[in-house]
């Protein structure tokens, strides 16, 4: 996930993330991960690395340690503590890794930046319940997310930029790739989805390989 410091206003936050999701309609389960600029939550314009679960459609769940549910085994990643540095329009380029994985009926979360990745912590099958997520997610979504405020208003994502702007001026996540229930990883395939092309796009891009394999810039 390229890393940026993108301006939510007039809206209340803009992210980067992957969500991994079971079930349907009320039984929705989630769970997931990334960076997020939410300067009314965090306190700071900076992005900040979050994970969030719902195990019903989002009438529960919560960011990071805000409610119980995640356990933290490593405090070498601060869930919710800022992220940096970040790129800069046609300048350096910095990201993050992330990958989540269902190991041991528990939901794993590995963070990687400059070294290797951290088991950071996972969250228990039995948050689960019955549900999809105690079992395998059904699918798995990349991309970007900004929240408008009370008219409708929303800011910047990603960098601010289109996709068409490309490398070193759009966002963009790459690398792409998950991991099936049997532990084996394949690079994903995507299908591009721009709700409001007018104000936010994707460039999409699946690849089986390659030092970027799938990636898009959003």
């Amino acid at each position: 996930l390229n890393l940026w410091r993108p301006d939510p206003s007039p809206g209340v936050f803009s992210l980067s993330q992957h969500w991994y999701v079971g079930g349907s309609g009320s039984s929705t389960q989630t769970v997931e991960g990334g960076w997020q600029v939410y300067p009314g939550f965090y306190g700071t314009n900076e992005p900040v690395l979050f994970i969030f679960f719902t195990p019903d459609n989002y009438a529960s769940g919560c960011y990071n340690l805000t409610c119980s549910g995640f356990v933290q085994v490593d405090n070498t990643w601060v869930l919710g503590g800022t992220l940096a540095p970040v790129s800069t329009d046609g300048g350096t380029q910095y990201f993050i890794r992330i990958q989540w994985q269902l190991y041991k009926g528990n939901w794993w979360l590995f963070v990687q930046g400059n070294g290797n990745y951290i088991a950071v912590g996972y969250y228990p099958g039995t948050l689960f319940g019955s549900g999809q997520m105690a079992t395998n997610a059904q699918y798995v979504k990349y991309g970007g997310e900004t929240d408008s405020d009370s008219a409708g208003n929303a800011g910047n994502m990603g960098s601010g930029a289109f996709a068409s702007a490309g490398w070193t001026h759009a966002a963009y996540q790459r690398t792409i790739y998950y991991i099936d229930t049997a532990l084996t990883s394949h690079w994903a395939s995507l299908s591009a989805n721009q709700p409001t092309s007018s104000c936010y796009t994707i460039d999409m891009h699946n690849n089986s390989g390659g030092s970027w394999a799938t990636y898009f810039f959003f």
